[in-house]
C-alpha cells in the first residue's frame, strides 16, 4: 500500500517522536554562513549579531539578557546602537532590513550566498528580468456619445 504524501501522519507517530515535521523559525531561517556575511557586510559584532537572531527568535530584550548572562540595560544599550548603526527605529524595521541585506547578498554579481530563487541562474528569474510591458491596443474604441434631451 503506498502512502499519500499529503496525509497527516497518525497521532500515535507523532506521540512517538517517530515524525517531526520541523518548521524553520526564527533565526533558523537563516544559515550560520548567511549570518556569518550579513554580520560582516552590516559591520555588525558578534554580540550584537547574537542579539539581533534573538529579535528575530521574537525574544524580549529581558529574555535575551538572561540567554547570553546580561544586564537588561547592556541588552538595550546594544539594541539602541544596531537601531543607529542600521539607520531603524523598531525591530521589525531591523528584521526588514537584515532580510534587505541577506537578499542583496543573495542577488549581488559577486554573490557569496547561495540564490533565494531556483531559476536565477538559469536566467528565468522574473527579478533580474525587468517585466515585459503590456501590449497596447492598437485601435481605439469610440467611447459614446452622450446627448441632452429636451423635455
Amino acid at each position: 500500500m503506498t502512502r499519500n504524501p499529503r496525509r497527516l501522519p497518525s497521532a500515535s507517530l507523532v506521540k512517538s517522536g517517530r515524525f517531526s515535521r520541523r518548521k524553520l523559525r526564527g533565526a533558523a531561517i537563516l544559515s550560520d554562513h548567511a549570518w556569518l556575511e550579513i554580520g560582516r557586510t552590516l559591520d555588525i559584532t558578534k554580540r550584537g549579531l547574537q542579539i539581533v537572531q534573538a529579535v528575530f527568535d521574537n525574544q524580549h530584550e529581558a529574555d535575551i539578557a538572561k540567554r547570553f548572562k546580561l544586564s537588561p540595560h547592556t541588552v538595550h544599550m546594544h539594541m539602541n546602537r544596531l537601531f543607529k548603526k542600521l539607520n531603524v527605529t523598531s525591530r521589525t524595521e531591523l528584521v526588514l532590513r537584515i532580510v534587505e541585506q541577506m537578499v542583496a547578498l543573495t542577488l549581488s554579481e559577486t554573490a557569496v550566498l547561495p540564490p533565494i530563487c531556483p531559476h536565477q541562474n538559469t536566467g528565468d528569474c522574473r527579478m533580474h528580468k525587468p517585466p515585459e510591458p503590456p501590449q497596447t491596443r492598437k485601435t481605439q474604441v469610440p467611447l459614446p456619445q452622450f446627448t441632452r434631451r429636451r423635455v
